[in-house]
């Protein structure tokens, strides 16, 4: 059983770190625009339009950007939970994103972008919005039973 924490719009701020570096997970996955990785503990992740070069380099040079699989989750929907940086295109987003939604109907995809968290689903497929740790939100991925909890900080 692995558990995950999955944020994204996360500001470089000392009470924001501290906090994530507190949380009982085995792993914190960024799903883009995460500022200063390099400060937070089991930290790996893909990238987001707003990620700098620093950021990329950081995650390339210690073997911690997602490119293909890590654990059951996967960016090139070669497993049944997949994560992303942009949600599907549903009125806005991405439309190559819905199309793989669509044809490969994974069981779980989790994305970030949006400042806000929900739950909905594009056909077959569960989706989660991590939405910002910047307002507080983040998600919980528990690989034991592929089940995600919304969560919410104040830090």
């Amino acid at each position: 059983m692995t558990k995950t924490a999955l944020i994204t719009l996360t500001p470089c701020k000392g009470d924001v770190i501290e906090f994530l570096n507190s949380l009982s997970v085995d792993y914190i996955v960024g799903l883009g625009d995460v500022e200063c990785p390099q400060y937070i503990s089991n930290y790996y992740g893909i990238l987001g339009e707003m990620d700098n070069i620093t950021t990329q380099k950081h995650l390339r040079q210690r073997n911690k950007l997602i490119t293909t699989t890590f654990g059951n989750l996967s960016v090139d929907f070669s497993t049944e939970i997949v994560i992303t940086h942009f949600q599907p295109r549903t009125s806005y987003g991405s439309q190559l994103i819905l199309g793989k939604i669509l044809s490969e109907s994974p069981e779980l995809l989790i994305h970030g972008h949006l400042r806000s968290q929900k739950e909905y689903s594009v056909g077959k497929t569960r989706v989660y919005s991590a939405g910002s740790l910047e307002d507080g939100y983040y998600l919980i991925f528990d690989s034991s039973n592929n089940s995600v909890e919304l969560e919410r900080t104040s830090h």
